[in-house]
Formats: structure tokens, sequence, C-alpha cells
């Protein structure tokens, strides 16, 4: 019977040192765990301030959407407005251009015309100076080289009047 009871008390000795093993691994665990409950706390805490920052500072800076909307519409009819005087000025500008344009035509039409008119009433002169020349040479007692002189210098005159009549026509095709 002693030797059952020591052989009892052995396995409680040892049953005792597990549980105590045990037991102090628990605890260790149990510490790291009060460790990790107290850092969770302070964050839970920070994380509570930090919202309250947060909702706080929203609060204060949040601008009311309607209120956005607003300032949106009004930059966008700005922006409207100034297109619309923009295509209103570029319009007006090109119908005084045209308009200056078809004066500009008239008056250059009107002032070839002029020309063209000037140039025909010269050549007629001219013509009809030819024609005076010879209707007189044939009446006329002269001599027949003097005559013929004069007949020269005015079919040269008139030669030149029908170059510069041909060279302003051009011109005034251009």
């Amino acid at each position: 019977q002693v030797a059952e009871l020591s052989q009892q008390l052995e396995m409680e000795s040892k049953k005792s040192m597990q549980l105590e093993a045990q037991n102090r691994d628990l605890r260790e665990e149990l510490s790291t765990l009060h460790g990790n409950c107290e850092k969770l706390e302070k964050s839970k805490c920070q994380l509570k301030e930090e919202v309250a920052k947060l909702q706080h500072h929203l609060e204060t800076n949040m601008v009311d959407t309607s209120q956005i909307e607003k300032y949106k519409r009004e930059v966008d009819e700005r922006a409207g407005q100034e297109i619309r005087q923009k295509l209103q000025e570029v319009n007006l500008f090109l119908q005084a251009q045209a308009a200056s344009q078809d004066r500009l035509e008239h008056i250059r039409a009107s002032h070839h015309a002029s020309l063209r008119n000037q140039l025909k009433e010269r050549i007629r002169d001219l013509e009809c100076e030819l024609d005076k020349i010879k209707n007189t040479q044939q009446e006329s007692t002269f001599p027949k080289e003097c005559a013929q002189a004069e007949v020269e210098k005015y079919k040269e005159l008139y030669m030149e009047e029908v170059r510069t009549r041909r060279c302003l026509a051009k011109k005034l095709e251009r």
C-alpha cells in the first residue's frame, strides 16, 4: 500500500507540475492578451477621436451640393453669354466686311467702266483726227511728202494710243 501511495503521489506530483506549467503558459497568454486588449482600447479611443475630428471637419467644410450646382449653373450661363456675345461680334464684323467688299467691287467696276469709256472716246477722237488729216491731205495743195509725214505722225500717235488702251484693258481684266 505504501508503494501504491508512493506511485499515486508521484503521479499527482507529475500532474501538478504539468498543471503548473500549463497554468504558467495560460498566465503568459493571459498577460499577452491583456496587453493586446489595452492596445486595442487605446487604438479604439484614437479611432473614436479621429472619427469625431473627421465628422467635425466634414460638417464645417462641406459645401451644400445645391450651392455647387448653383455655382456650376452660373458659370455655364456666363460662359454661354460670352460665347453668344463673341459670335455676335464675329457676325457683325463679317457683315461689315462683306458690305465693304461689295462697295469695293462696285467702285472698282465703275472705275473700270470709266476708264473704258475714256479709252473709247480717245480712240474715236484719234480716228476722227486721222480722217480729217486724210481728207485734208486729199484736198490740200501741200506737197505730198509733208502730208505723208503728218499722216505718219498721227498713225504713230494712234498706234501708241492703241498700245496704251490694250495695256490698260489687260490691267482692268486683272
